[in-house]
């Protein structure tokens, strides 16, 4: 019975949660990016961050949580919650195991997004045996 509400729960609770981190850049963003370390020199640089961080995250946002109201959308939706926490995972791994370029922060970000794809691959597992 809870398996049933598990992928369409996971995709409301992960739109929300880059609703948020969209929201976060759109009210302070230099906060966000200062706490992230990331420095600009150049207007372009910040037109550029900006649109990563509010932008792809609000897409993202509105994708998650449209597949979690439709049904026949819930597994493109988990597909992509996966790769999108594989390939998050990934590049981080490479800046923190191999540059050792982090801070506590990103570390607590690194560990929120293998936590966000194991329950995407657990989603889509349920999912899959659900139908």
């Amino acid at each position: 019975m809870a398996t049933r509400f598990l992928p369409p729960a996971l995709l409301i609770i992960n739109g929300l949660l880059y609703a948020w981190v969209a929201w976060l850049f759109i009210s302070a963003p230099l906060t966000w990016f200062r706490a992230l370390e990331i420095s600009w020199r150049a207007s372009a640089g910040f037109t550029e961050l900006r649109a990563a961080y509010i932008g792809l995250m609000a897409a993202l946002a509105v994708f998650f949580l449209l597949c979690a109201w439709k049904r026949s959308w819930q597994m493109p939706g988990l597909a992509m919650m996966a790769v999108s926490y594989i390939t998050l995972v990934a590049s981080r791994s490479w800046g923190i195991l191999v540059e050792q370029a982090y801070n506590t922060l990103i570390l607590q970000i690194y560990i929120a997004e293998w936590f966000g794809l194991l329950l995407s691959l657990l989603a889509i597992f349920v999912a899959r045996r659900s139908h």
